[in-house]
């Protein structure tokens, strides 16, 4: 028995030598990826997981949800008001015209985090607003509105006072600096 666990052991260590061996090998690879440095081929890929939705109607049929219910409503509370002021944030930061790029990016993004947000029960409330409202992209001011009107629908259903959404954009200007620059990696023309 003490023979077969050494053998096992020994075996174990051989495969996590091998594994640390090989990572350590391609380090410098790994370290490189970037959407840019991968070919047409694998961008077409990447290109239909994250636009989703442009091309057909992505809240067809049931979409699963990923977390649990979150059983602590302390946290739960911290958790909304965080994402929620994230959302008006980034609104308040969305172009004013938007590409196409960046129309599907902000669709993919409410659709993934519709799927993935830690709070099941949250998650799945937000997919069926969304099944029932798609969002609105189409510019800055849109997408402002849309959230500030989803942010009241949830406040109605947790009796939460109504926010007054002509005031959205002053109430979460982040103070970033200005918002007519996009941002171009270094050595990306």
């Amino acid at each position: 028995m003490i023979k077969i666990r050494s053998l096992l052991l020994l075996l174990a260590l051989v495969a996590l030598s091998l594994l640390s061996f090989t990572a350590f090998q391609y380090r410098d690879e790994l370290q490189d990826r970037s959407l840019t440095n991968y070919d047409s081929e694998d961008l077409g890929v990447f290109r239909n997981i994250l636009n989703v939705g442009l091309s057909g109607n992505m809240w067809q049929g049931d979409t699963h949800v990923v977390m649990g219910k979150m059983a602590n409503e302390t946290l739960r509370a911290q958790l909304g008001q965080r994402t929620w002021y994230l959302l008006h944030v980034m609104a308040s930061r969305y172009p004013e015209e938007p590409s196409k790029d960046e129309r599907e990016a902000m669709q993919s993004f409410l659709f993934l985090m519709s799927r993935l947000y830690p709070c099941g029960d949250c998650a799945h409330h937000f997919q069926q607003h969304l099944k029932k409202h798609p969002p609105i992209v189409s510019s800055r001011n849109d997408l402002e509105q849309y959230l500030c009107n989803m942010h009241n629908v949830v406040n109605r259903s947790l009796n939460k006072p109504m926010f007054n959404c002509t005031q959205v954009h002053e109430t979460y200007d982040c103070g970033c600096g200005p918002d007519n620059i996009r941002y171009k990696p270094h050595g990306v023309t």
